[in-house]
């Protein structure tokens, strides 16, 4: 007789974040304009185990960054969020204006995703 195999469930990742990148201080957009990009920092090499928290890897490819990113830009999009800009989590940069989102990142042509500034 073949007993069924019991299989570990994978516990899936706790969501912490809305986005994969963060600026270094609170209150960087209010001195930006419409034109003017921040460098913004992973927050996968920030935390330990990124991925029990739904970041991509540390050595995670561009394409998979992108992808992790946009569907917490998805949850994030659900929400309106006073004051949030958009950025790019594989060029690793922010802008203020909301109307560029899903639009192409100036630097690396993938759409633009939600960002929060606080």
């Amino acid at each position: 007789m073949i007993w069924p195999s019991r299989k570990k469930k994978q516990t899936p990742p706790v969501l912490m974040y809305s986005q994969v990148d963060i600026t270094e201080a609170f209150g960087n957009d209010q001195r930006l304009s419409l034109d003017e990009w921040i460098v913004t920092v992973p927050l996968n090499a920030t935390t330990s185990n990124p991925e029990s928290m739904g970041l991509p890897p540390v050595n995670a490819n561009a394409d998979e960054v992108h992808r992790v990113a946009s569907m917490l830009s998805e949850l994030r999009e659900s929400i309106p969020i006073r004051n949030d800009g958009v950025y790019c989590p594989v060029c690793h940069t922010a802008n203020v204006d909301l109307e560029r989102l899903r639009k192409p990142c100036p630097q690396c042509g993938r759409p633009l995703l939600k960002f929060g500034w606080e």
